[in-house]
């Protein structure tokens, strides 16, 4: 994926380019908050157009503002489902042109760096760690200086 400006209106998304499925994830998110409502939008849009229609996502409530059931997306209802992935850092689309799609979950206040080294790593068709395990290896790579930043001034790896 080349790197771009985000802005709060584009998903910060990095996809196995392969979607091979060999891999324990094929992607990584970095929503810029919490808010299911606000962040799914993008997410289901950009996933639209690259893998195909979304018809639900299940989700860890643990790092969730709220667990709505249904998001309304380009004039039809996604659902949601809240009793997921058991990783919290992991989210499963279904739909979205095959069975499934499983996605690491980058919290919004991660520092850039180590935000989209992590979403580079899980979208590796060979790598082989769950969410939070994947997330904790970028965090020591980075020698712990992955500090915490503005979200918004984020880029796209």
């Amino acid at each position: 994926m080349d790197v771009t400006a985000a802005t709060t209106s584009e998903a910060r998304i990095q996809l196995d380019s392969t979607l091979s499925g060999k891999g324990m994830l094929d992607g990584g998110w970095w929503p810029y908050s919490t808010d299911p409502l606000a962040e799914l939008p993008a997410l289901i849009a950009a996933l639209d157009a690259q893998v195909g229609t979304v018809h639900r996502i299940t989700f860890n409530k643990t790092l969730w503002q709220s667990t709505p059931r249904r998001i309304a997306v380009g004039g039809r209802t996604v659902r949601l489902g809240w009793y997921g992935p058991a990783d919290i850092h992991e989210l499963s689309v279904s739909g979205a042109g095959r069975d499934r799609l499983d996605l690491l979950v980058v919290p919004p206040d991660t520092g850039e760096a180590a935000a989209v080294a992590a979403m580079a790593a899980a979208a590796r068709g060979n790598n082989g760690s769950h969410g939070t395990s994947l997330l904790k290896a970028e965090e020591t790579s980075d020698g712990g200086s992955a500090a915490r930043t503005d979200a918004s001034s984020a880029t796209l790896g």
